[in-house]
């Protein structure tokens, strides 16, 4: 039988603290200055949080609990 299709099933648990960490470069941008949205875009994940606050915070460890994607 099959399956029926579950858009849930593609869900995932990334955070930026995972990105950041296949990614080190990031460690080194002034996220006050370039946007964090923008820059991991260019990597292939969207930021998916409500609580992203473009500009707020100048290190990427302040972002570690926005919630990001994969984009497809």
């Amino acid at each position: 039988m099959k399956k029926p299709f579950n858009p849930n099933d593609f869900d995932t648990d990334l955070t930026v603290a995972d990105i950041a960490q296949k990614f080190p470069q990031l460690e080194e941008i002034d996220f006050t200055k370039v946007s964090l949205a923008d820059e991991i875009t260019k990597l292939n994940y969207e930021v998916i949080s409500a609580e992203y606050e473009d500009l707020k915070y100048k290190d990427i460890k302040d972002y570690y609990s926005i919630e990001v994607d994969t984009i497809v």
